[in-house]
């Protein structure tokens, strides 16, 4: 089994996408900074996309609970299932620091 929550065609597929959409909108933004348009619309950008971000991240998230975290509570180890609520735990740790 991969471990990856990333072997479902259709959640690496959408994660693609959205990555590939965040990629156009970075370059936008650097060339907003290159024509040195105004601070304030560079800044709504890069909130856009850290908003966007976000959401690859929860996109994530969700695949990997309903995958793997599922799979150890269901069918792994009680080491398995311990792995999984520190990785989580270790994952919204970090995102709570940014």
């Amino acid at each position: 089994m991969p471990n990856s929550s990333l072997h479902s065609p259709a959640v690496k597929d959408e994660v693609r996408k959205r990555l590939n959409r965040l990629t156009g909108q970075i370059a936008g933004i650097h060339r907003m900074v290159e024509e040195e348009e105004y601070c304030v619309d560079i800044l709504q950008q890069i909130a856009a996309v850290r908003g966007a971000l976000g959401k690859v991240a929860s996109r994530l998230l969700e695949a990997h609970v309903n995958h793997c975290v599922y799979q150890a509570f269901t069918t792994g180890s009680e080491r398995e299932r311990l792995e999984k609520i520190d990785e989580l735990v270790s994952v919204f740790e970090k995102s709570m620091r940014s």
